[in-house]
């Protein structure tokens, strides 16, 4: 059974964007901090810091941003923001890299893994009988219809019937053309089946590779990559209550990429040399 505090399947937050494991906290919702305790700090957020650790590990392995609980975060006032990025990205790593998350981990990797139905592919001569019996019913219950109707009526059926009777024949047939392609059918649909299948387990293991470390290689890697690609100077304009991009260009960018550019230099620069610098460690 998945576990409730890392579901990953009914509670995405939509809109929002992994960054940099915990740097997505720290970009969209701990963007300022002063030095202090760590229950004051999470108090300041109004979230606990078991509800805060939750929800590094469920942005960490979904890919979305998880901020439930932090009801004050908005609120905080402007401090030194590369020291928080250190700060939390130092507790995301401790995390992240521990034991504890190792064993979480796994139980969302093995709960994620797809199911294979098993496919029974019906033998010819089973689609045989099958359509064989289904045909006979048809020929009895139509013959018995007929025998109640006028004869006009009657004579309307009479082509149905003959229809009927011409597949009993066909399907009776040993080498039955019908037969055959009834045949392929079930061995196509098999296939297909087996192929989707198979995708989702490609998938499957791309997106939680067996050992949490390669996962985090592959979300560092992510964030330094699209980090390089931001241009920190893009002009604003404000269109009502929000702020645009001047360019459309930068305005049709993904939201993670305009995450990273509202988070600025004094919090990307950091991260993106923490990531490198992790990524190196990284075997």
């Amino acid at each position: 059974m998945q576990h409730k505090s890392l579901s990953i399947a009914t509670r995405q937050v939509r809109n929002t964007a992994f960054l940099l494991l915990l740097s997505v906290a720290i970009i969209t919702l701990f963007s300022n901090h002063t030095k202090k305790t760590a229950d004051v700090f999470w108090q300041q957020l109004g979230i606990s810091q078991l509800k805060g650790t939750q929800n590094i590990g469920e942005s960490f392995t979904s890919g979305y941003l998880y901020y439930y609980g932090a009801a004050n975060a908005k609120n905080i006032a402007a401090g030194n923001r590369a020291a928080v990025t250190k700060d939390l990205l130092d507790y995301a790593k401790t995390f992240l890299t521990s034991q504890a998350f190792a064993d979480e981990y796994q139980k969302i990797r093995s709960s994620a893994k797809p199911i294979q139905h098993e496919r029974k592919i019906k033998s010819k001569e089973e689609l045989r009988k099958e359509k064989i019996a289904e045909t006979e019913k048809s020929i009895a219950e139509t013959e018995k219809m007929i025998k109640t109707m006028g004869a006009d009526m009657a004579k309307n059926m009479a082509p149905l019937l003959e229809v009927f009777k011409s597949n009993l024949i066909e399907y009776r047939d040993p080498n039955s053309e019908m037969i055959e392609l009834m045949y392929q059918g079930e061995l196509m649909n098999k296939t297909n089946h087996d192929n989707s299948y198979n995708a989702k387990m490609t998938n499957w293991e791309k997106e939680f590779p067996a050992h949490p470390q390669q996962l985090i290689k592959q979300r560092l890697k992510y964030f330094i990559d699209l980090a390089a690609t931001v241009n920190f100077n893009a002009p604003l304009k404000t269109v009502g209550d929000k702020k645009k991009f001047v360019q459309a260009e930068y305005e049709g960018k993904p939201t993670d990429w305009k995450q990273i550019f509202r988070a600025g230099r004094e919090v990307i620069d950091p991260s993106v040399a923490f990531a490198k610098q992790w990524l190196a460690e990284i075997k």
